[in-house]
């Protein structure tokens, strides 16, 4: 999704009066996608934790820059068998790339960061906000209820800790 496309669609929705997060999914699709740095990576990712809670962002949003400070903190302190992964959305030119490395470089959040593609369109599709967390358990399923906003650590640590309780 190019940006200019996301931010109308965004816009569309926020100004229709749409509903903020992530409706009811029952998995995250199966993917293969590059992370930031380049690897490949697949929805196996998920299998090897209980709980991955995953951060939809994009470089030009304030909110999700705002937090990243707080998400590097929680990425280096995540509760065992746990993980945090990043989906950028605007990661699709060269330029978006190097700018998502600096404000990670300047938060201080090393976590893992995977670009977007086709196959995950069922949960994108769902996204009509930005930042939007969801977590997700080794099986690939959706649990607990999607967080949409900035939030801090303490904030985050709280839900993670809930849904960690549901599984």
């Amino acid at each position: 999704m190019t940006r200019k496309l996301l931010i109308l669609t965004i816009a569309g929705i926020l100004l229709l009066g749409g509903i903020c997060g992530v409706t009811e999914a029952a998995n995250f699709p199966a993917f293969s996608t590059k992370t930031l740095d380049g690897q490949i990576v697949t929805n196996s990712i998920f299998s090897g934790h209980k709980l991955t809670m995953i951060n939809f962002w994009a470089t030009w949003c304030p909110p999700c820059v705002g937090e990243m400070p707080d998400l590097g903190k929680l990425g280096r302190n995540m509760p065992e068998d746990t993980q945090l992964i990043g989906l950028l959305l605007d990661g699709t030119t060269a330029g978006e790339i190097r700018e998502a490395k600096s404000i990670l470089a300047r938060a201080n959040a090393d976590f893992l960061q995977i670009l977007p593609n086709g196959e995950m369109n069922p949960v994108l599709n769902n996204i009509t906000a930005i930042p939007t967390t969801i977590f997700v358990d080794s099986d690939g399923r959706i649990v607990g209820n999607p967080i949409v906003g900035a939030r801090s650590e303490s904030s985050y640590r709280s839900a993670i800790e809930t849904a960690l309780k549901s599984l």
